[in-house]
């Protein structure tokens, strides 16, 4: 049997997108369950708020090229469409926040078992135990990212990817969010290029898979003019829109390599597998002493 993935371990920029992609394989059908049922009620309302968003969009398009110049519905259709959209918005920013931490827990979770398969309830006592840490965190962060937005551009990127260290070090070390926020830019000294690039690969790795559902549903509703029957436009809009928000889940993707990407910085900086490996080693050979005296 293959040995579960060690996660405390120096890692370079290949191995991490590598190993990234072996966790997930690896603990595929245990994560899946807890996401499904946890994130799941955010699918089915981003669902239907992406039907009503690109729905709003076929009215817009349809409204926007009609030859009739005596039509009102276009400012209808806008202030629709506009309201949909920041809707929309919000659910899939609240979706990728569960997304985050029900991934991050079911990892911590492996670390304390030492790579045995967490079970759901396992996972869902870490995200009840940490979900208002993490809400209050996660706020503090995009006010400081939208902060170093607005006095220059590159401020707020660099706070970023700083900062997308902070809600793993929560909830792996079950720290606070000023130890946090402290320790990532510890970590981050000398790495951001590296930390940077492992966000941007795993990213869009990710809007790719996206894009199966989102290109669909992007041509239907600016070809609004040009699809006349609406009984064959609406259901392709609930498939893809319900597609578009199951492919969400692979932003769990990002998320493990944000979390490999802690443990080998950790490891760097603090050599904290080294020294459990080697009091693992100690145990290991003081056990092994006594069982060969007891054969004796």
């Amino acid at each position: 049997m293959k040995p579960p993935l060690e996660l405390r371990k120096t890692r370079d920029f290949g191995q991490i997108i590598n190993d990234s992609f072996s966790f997930l394989k690896e603990n595929f059908r245990q994560l899946v369950i807890p996401l499904l049922i946890i994130c799941g009620f955010f699918i089915i309302i981003g669902t239907i708020t992406s039907v009503f968003q690109y729905t709003g969009m076929m009215n817009l398009y349809g409204g926007f090229f009609r030859s009739d110049v005596n039509s009102y519905e276009v400012s209808s259709y806008t202030t629709t469409y506009v309201l949909s959209v920041i809707f929309n918005a919000v659910i899939a920013l609240l979706l990728q926040a569960c997304i985050h931490l029900v991934t991050l827990c079911y990892i911590s979770v492996c670390l304390q078992k030492g790579g045995d398969k967490p079970t759901f309830e396992e996972v869902w006592g870490y995200f009840k135990y940490y979900i208002l840490r993490v809400i209050g965190s996660g706020f503090l962060i995009v006010m400081l990212t939208i902060a170093g937005a607005l006095l220059c551009i590159l401020p707020g990127i660099y706070l970023s990817i700083v900062l997308s260290l902070v809600i793993p070090i929560i909830v792996i070390e079950n720290a606070s969010f000023s130890y946090a926020f402290n320790k990532s830019f510890k970590l981050i000294k000398d790495n951001w290029w590296f930390t940077f690039g492992v966000i941007f690969i795993t990213s869009l790795i990710v809007g790719v898979i996206s894009s199966v559902a989102n290109v669909p549903l992007t041509i239907v509703g600016v070809g609004a003019k040009f699809f006349t029957q609406k009984t064959f436009t609406l259901p392709l809009i609930i498939i893809f829109s319900a597609l578009r928000n199951i492919l969400m889940l692979a932003y769990t993707l990002p998320v493990i390599a944000i979390a490999l990407c802690y443990f080998s910085l950790s490891e760097q900086k603090e050599g904290l597998g080294l020294l459990d490996r080697i009091d693992k080693f100690g145990s290991d050979a003081g056990n092994n002493s006594i069982q060969q005296t007891e054969e004796f």
